[in-house]
């Protein structure tokens, strides 16, 4: 940025091509892997509030030995977050190239 800075670059341009992928790396990852933290939030959500969803769906065929249900919903909610995860990854790849895809 400094050196940016003292080659005259806009103050836009200076944040737009040089801050912004710099700072946006580190909060992407925060979001991808704090995506699956939204069904355990889902859950208590729908259980305090009473409202239908998925998280009252596992919660409800865990309760009731239900177990085919509870494990296709887990799988569901497993198969988001990865694919969040994978997201995250090659979003913060194309942002930064110093990140290799190997």
């Amino acid at each position: 940025v400094r050196t940016a800075r003292a080659k005259g670059v806009g103050e836009i341009r200076l944040l737009v091509a040089h801050v912004l992928p710099n700072a946006l790396v580190p909060v992407l990852a925060v979001l991808g892997v704090s995506f699956g933290g939204l069904f355990g939030g889902a859950l208590v959500t729908e259980t305090v509030f009473a409202q239908q969803g998925m998280g009252r769906l596992i919660y409800d065929a865990v309760m009731g030995n239900d177990a085919n249900l509870a494990v296709a919903g887990l799988l569901v909610a497993t198969l988001l977050t990865l694919t969040a995860s994978l997201l995250t990854d090659l979003l913060c790849a194309v942002i930064d190239p110093r990140i290799a895809l190997e």
